[in-house]
């Protein structure tokens, strides 16, 4: 990327001032333990808590990393003899420690020196970035808007660093007792979000258990956290305890260790103007980028960062990305890729492949349709049936249609059941802009998709804003019949390093007698062409490894077997499922290139332009190393401050390839309105799984149409 570009990249990383951290040094600990795998459990319990305590009782940081304690001031070997011992004496937890051992010879490589600073100079530090951050301007009645920051270490270009983000939640000002007294009765507690007061943990609550007389005993031989065993034992006999749904995780609360956490989806039940709760939550770059900054400045103050990674101070870090490709269409018809004209190429040009063959025309587009909006819906698929039948040669057929008086999600739930006993194609949704019911019945895009991709049904959802927006019309209809299985575009020429492109979402759930795994996977051409999707569920015994079955129903050795296959992966691929690869791809002789594939917790990318703060352009990159980097893989929208990817990968596959491939995959959300930041190859794979997990998705099934989008 060029220094004269108009828009000046910069990303929330900063290098670390070696020559402000001390010389660090390494200690092992020593253990009783029988065997490896004993004695790595041991160290993963008592590390973090063993540092917590030298840190408070000797000079200097320490911290636990990588399986060491380090520490910018080793200490007299025989005071940390006697400190050993004093732990040892007080408490249960350090009996199997015999002592710890400076690893003589030890040097820091640059991962632990961003973990050390991370973990122990800025956490030293962290009450006065939150006085810095609570300087921040912010009015909502009955609400305090926490802002909390996170720091990260990472390796940039082979040398320490760390990120720092901002983020924003709405907390409640009364406390969860208070707010049952409101209620008719306790019951309405399960569906609110709260959070740890102790932590960063969120969650929502699902249950009422009991109250904490019955419970203490239970919740104190529980807990491994002082500050939670003080709570719990000074909390009277009639407070409640409440289960929370934490992720796939559920844990039992006492009220008084948790604040009630106002989420969007919430603020008509607490009374809050929208408006403001979203401003509060959703910052303009220039805004969070300004948190950031008041982070940083404390940081910087301290020695120990430099200032954030920019195009000006490390042009060889940034570049873009974006894809210079050309797509075909039908009648061989190709043109080159332009976001904004890629609608008006296909309906001048025609599908690549049109459903049910190649033969026109094609079959009439069955449609079941659920009508939560209002009675504009009939105008507009007129409108729809006569550009179908003009521009695509498609006729339409409205299978059924479910009216619904009020938009609840018990009678959305109802209506997709109904609907889903008629066979159709497409199931379209129309809901209000804003529904009409409130609190907890709101329904959600996410709501609806559950309800139906959850359950391997295509739909596509459509607001009433959307009905009066003329020039939305041709998106809407290439997203009906890909759907149904047309194919409107491909790449005219298929990616040169690779045969096939996979994406590849897997869960584990661990029950009482077993685990539980399902799998989604979809499987592409290197030209983006559909050739197969499918989910898969099994149950392995404990420390089992997965059956072949497993992986021939979500990698088929007659597409896979003696390819290249690009595997993209929704998260970071564990050993485990690294080792089980391996061994299928040996089995059906493929040459897997794995590409992580991370959404969460990645730093922000910005951009100065024009003088202000603003998004970064589409495939702005920043490159971390050989096999790391950041993307923006979409075009942000309502001017937010958007997460970017974060990519990795592997030799022989390089950062570039890994990249593009994930960059290229983003072209086949047909007919999306605004394009979503994961390629299609992982698009909504979590609903999917959600589905096989609660076991209305079908299980061991094939598709043949991007039923997901």
């Amino acid at each position: 990327m060029q220094a004269s570009s108009a828009y000046q990249p910069f990303v929330e990383v900063f290098p670390v001032k070696q020559e402000n951290i001390g010389p660090l040094s390494a200690y092992k600990l020593i253990l009783k333990a029988n065997n490896e795998s004993e004695r790595t459990a041991l160290e993963r319990k008592i590390g973090g808590k063993l540092t917590y305590r030298l840190g408070g009782i000797l000079p200097g940081t320490w911290v636990w990393s990588n399986g060491r304690v380090i520490t910018d001031t080793p200490a007299h070997p025989i005071k940390l003899v006697m400190q050993i011992e004093e732990l040892r004496a007080s408490f249960d937890l350090y009996a199997p420690l015999e002592g710890v051992e400076e690893v003589y010879g030890w040097a820091a490589d640059s991962a632990t020196i961003s973990d050390f600073v991370v973990r122990g100079s800025i956490e030293k530090i962290a009450s006065e970035i939150q006085q810095a951050l609570a300087k921040t301007p912010s009015n909502i009645p009955n609400v305090r808007v926490d802002r909390e920051f996170r720091a990260r270490s990472w390796v940039v270009n082979g040398q320490p660093a760390i990120s720092l983000a901002t983020n924003s939640r709405l907390i409640y000002e009364s406390d969860i007792e208070q707010y049952a007294e409101n209620q008719d009765k306790i019951t309405d507690l399960i569906g609110l979000g709260v959070i740890d007061r102790t932590s960063s943990l969120q969650g929502e609550i699902i249950k009422v258990v009991g109250q904490l007389g019955e419970q203490r005993e239970r919740l104190l031989s529980l807990t491994q956290r002082e500050e939670m065993a003080d709570i719990l034992a000074n909390a009277p006999d009639t407070r409640w305890v409440l289960r929370i749904q934490a992720g796939r995780n559920e844990y039992d609360y006492v009220s008084d260790a948790l604040a009630i956490i106002i989420r969007l989806e919430d603020v008509e039940r607490f009374g809050i103007d929208p408006a403001h709760a979203e401003r509060a939550l959703h910052l303009k770059p220039a805004q969070r980028a300004q948190m950031v900054k008041a982070v940083s400045d404390v940081v910087k103050a301290h020695g120990y960062i430099g200032d954030a990674y920019t195009l000006n101070n490390a042009p060889a870090l940034f570049s873009n990305a974006a894809p210079k490709v050309r797509l075909r269409f039908g009648g061989s018809k190709t043109r080159d890729y332009v976001e904004t004209h890629l609608m008006a190429d296909f309906q001048a040009s025609g599908a690549f492949k049109l459903r049910g063959g190649t033969t026109e025309p094609p079959p009439p587009l069955r449609i079941n349709l659920i009508n939560a909006a209002s009675d504009t819906v009939d105008d507009f698929l007129e409108a729809m049936r006569r550009q179908c039948e003009r521009d695509f040669n498609q006729r339409l057929e409205i299978v059924r249609e479910r009216k619904m008086r009020v938009a609840s999600r018990a009678n959305l739930e109802s209506a997709v059941r109904l609907l889903t006993k008629e066979p159709a194609d497409v199931l379209l949704i129309f809901l209000p802009d804003s529904a009409e019911a409130n609190d907890e019945d709101d329904i959600s895009d996410n709501f609806s998709m559950a309800q139906t991709i959850g359950r391997g049904e295509p739909c596509f959802i459509i607001h009433e804003h959307l009905m009066h927006q003329p020039d939305a019309m041709v998106a809407v209809i290439t997203g009906l019949l890909a759907r149904a299985g047309t194919t409107p575009y491909i790449l005219e020429n298929p990616l040169e390093f690779a045969d096939r492109i996979v994406g590849l979402t897997l869960s584990k759930q661990e029950r009482r007698q077993n685990e539980q795994w399902a799998g989604f996977s979809r499987i592409f051409r290197a030209d983006g062409l559909l050739l197969s999707a499918a989910t898969a569920v099994t149950q392995i015994d404990f420390g089992a490894s997965l059956p072949d079955t497993f992986w021939e129903q979500l990698l088929p050795r007659d597409l896979l077997g003696r390819k290249r296959v690009i595997v993209h992966y929704d998260g970071r691929l564990r050993r485990e499922i690294l080792r089980v690869l391996g061994g299928w791809e040996d089995e059906i002789d493929a040459t897997f290139y794995p590409v992580e594939v991370i959404q969460r917790a990645v730093p922000r990318l910005y951009a100065f332009h024009k003088g202000a703060i603003e998004p970064p352009l589409q495939g702005t990159e920043f490159r971390l190393n050989d096999s790391e980097a950041f993307i923006m893989t979409s075009a942000p929208g309502n001017n937010i401050a958007p997460m970017p990817l974060h990519i990795r990968t592997e030799q022989p596959l390089t950062i570039d390839q890994a990249v593009h491939s994930a960059m290229v995959m983003t072209l086949f959300h047909y007919g999306a309105l605004e394009r979503p930041r994961l390629p299609i190859t992982l698009h909504h794979g979590d609903i999917v799984i959600a589905g096989l997990e609660r076991g209305v998705m079908p299980s061991d099934a094939s598709f043949d149409t991007p039923f997901w989008l």
